[in-house]
């Protein structure tokens, strides 16, 4: 059997994407399919998407919300693990839903919900995979969990009954529920050096799956390569490619991976010019390189390492799924030394808010009490040595340290501080962490999150698209040319536009270097037009513009108005 190249990009907001179109549109031509991942930058995706859908070439597109890429005051990295996994789930998908750009195409994109989650929960993680992979198939979208870290989870984790659930639920559904990992060098070793336990680990995923006759789910390598912040030049990276792609090559269900990072963060350092220059010669490999691998029979998957399968021969049997083994004579018990005695390990277990639910509405600058009712989930009391201290987010009070009440272990108790709303509107969060007499931060996060209204504000803002006026949608634009696009809309609120009113840009390419014009003046129902100045990009392809308007606070409202043009 013959396979193509398999490993594509990560990209991301403000980095170095020069020539991805072009990659992404020769292999498109050639027929091959490409492996692409974005992560807050839902421009290039738009760009892939239309390819596909004109080729039918089963492209693999990927978009992740970060949290700091969003900024919103909420944790799209993780779920909000303090809430059940049925209750985490609802909120998660939600906040994920509501914030993807209008223009998603929930057919030909997968998304990524969660990253590099905590594998000491993968039951939990489990239990609320299943109902967010149900939640996202309702509304028509397709998801890929759970971005674990490389060399993450092992075979145990995996082997939890949530776990367990997710992977069934993949094979039934595997075209909207797949796995994602990460698979990492850690360095530039050769590939021997860290195969298969940081890339080719997914075949412990594979090997469990087999172990309890779970068909093997569609797989994502959604972050691959050397380190966080260096790509090797092509002659380096060549040879760890090449054997990656013939590992990933035997099977089918690996769809491909995406080398880091195309995308710009001041941690990573210029990361995305070092993997930038792989864009050329992979592109050229990937047109010419076919990789052979063993067939597998009818009935059989491809096989597992020997390593990876010795290791879990090693560890102790699936109770369900292995016979008993034939008992043995028992030698007499020796007398056992005392146990050794248990360390303290102090805990707490938040159960529930007692005042202000999340996302509770609040008036710019009101104080309130924030109460959690939280166990002592440790071996050891709380006594006055212990804190409530401001951990995350904002304090919203000049009291960031405070005693806790006593509790003994298993006893439960009510925990309150004294909060002010922020004076500016959107949502607020503050993150409290209980701490023992030695420093040493403990058990769950308690927050407060809050939506504070703006209080000068009466009414409501909104705006509504009506027309085009001038360029059309998908409109031919010589590259370099300046252009003036006009739209018609309306105040459809029962808020007047005025001083301090704009139209911001969001998404996309701004096609120039102002991101904001003031709105012109309107009334609740008056229509208007509005016009800015654009620069159809250099480079030839199709573009996207989105733009928002935007209050005198600030905030957000109403339908996005957009540019999509061809430029030629």
């Amino acid at each position: 059997m013959q396979t193509r190249n398999k490993i594509g990009f990560h990209v991301g907001p403000s980095g170095n994407m020069t020539g991805i179109g072009n990659w992404m549109r020769q292999l498109d031509a050639a027929g091959i399919p490409f492996f692409l991942k974005s992560a807050d930058h839902y421009g290039v995706l738009f760009e892939a998407a239309h390819i596909a859908a004109q080729s039918n070439v089963p492209h693999t597109l990927i978009y992740r919300q970060s949290t700091r890429g969003q900024n919103d005051g909420y944790d799209y990295d993780v779920p909000p693990y303090h809430k059940t996994p049925v209750e985490a789930a609802r909120m998660h998908w939600q906040r994920t839903r509501d914030n993807l750009p209008p223009e998603f195409d929930r057919e030909r994109v997968w998304i990524e919900p969660i990253n590099e989650v905590d594998k000491n929960r993968a039951d939990w993680l489990g239990q609320f995979a299943v109902l967010l992979a149900k939640l996202a198939r309702a509304d028509g979208y397709k998801v890929t969990l759970f971005g674990w870290s490389s060399g993450e989870p092992e075979r145990e984790h995996w082997e939890t009954a949530g776990m367990l659930a997710y992977l069934r639920l993949c094979a039934k559904r595997p075209e909207q529920a797949a796995v994602a990992l990460h698979e990492y060098n850690f360095g530039i070793e050769p590939f021997e050096k860290v195969y298969p336990f940081h890339v080719g680990r997914f075949q412990i995923l594979f090997d469990v799956c087999d172990k309890h006759n779970i068909a093997r789910p569609t797989v994502h390598i959604t972050e691959w390569g050397w380190s966080l912040n260096h790509v090797p030049a092509w002659p380096d990276a060549l040879d760890y490619i090449t054997k990656t792609n013939e590992l990933y090559g035997r099977f089918p269900n690996v769809k491909g991976a995406a080398i880091w990072n195309l995308g710009k963060g001041a941690e990573f350092g210029d990361i995305h010019n070092k993997a930038q220059r792989l864009m050329a010669p992979l592109l050229a490999y990937a047109l010419q390189k076919r990789f052979t691998v063993p067939d597998a029979p009818d009935d059989a998957p491809p096989p597992i390492d020997p390593i990876l399968r010795q290791e879990a021969e090693d560890s102790p049997p699936d109770p369900v799924t292995s016979p008993p083994p034939e008992p043995e004579p028992q030698p007499q018990p020796k007398p056992q030394p005392p146990p050794p005695p248990i360390s303290p390990e102090p805990g707490v277990f938040f159960l529930a808010d007692i005042t202000i639910p999340d996302d509770s509405p609040m008036e710019a600058g009101m104080t309130f009490r924030k109460t959690w009712r939280v166990q002592n989930s440790g071996n050891v009391p709380w006594d006055a040595s212990y804190r409530l201290v401001h951990w995350d987010g904002e304090p919203m009070t000049t009291q960031t340290k405070q005693p806790l009440p006593s509790a003994k272990p298993g006893e439960q108790v009510e925990i309150s501080v004294d909060l002010t709303a922020p004076t500016k509107s959107g949502i607020h969060f503050s993150d409290w962490r209980l701490v023992a007499g030695d420093g040493r931060p403990f058990g769950d996060i308690l927050f407060a999150r809050i939506r504070v209204t703006a209080p000068k504000t009466i009414g409501k803002n909104d705006g509504r698209y009506l027309a085009d006026v001038t360029i059309p949608d998908d409109a031919p634009v010589a590259a370099g040319t300046r252009f003036s696009k006009t739209w018609r809309v309306e105040n459809s609120g029962d808020q007047p536009w005025g001083p301090g009113y704009q139209l911001v840009f969001v998404d996309g390419h701004p096609m120039g270097h102002v991101l904001a014009y003031p709105l012109p003046a309107a009334t609740p129902g008056q229509q208007v037009e509005i016009t800015i100045p654009c620069k159809a990009p250099q480079r030839r392809g199709t573009w996207f513009s989105d733009w928002r308007f935007q209050d005198a606070e600030g905030n957000l409202f109403g339908e996005i108005i957009y540019v999509r043009i061809v430029s030629i």
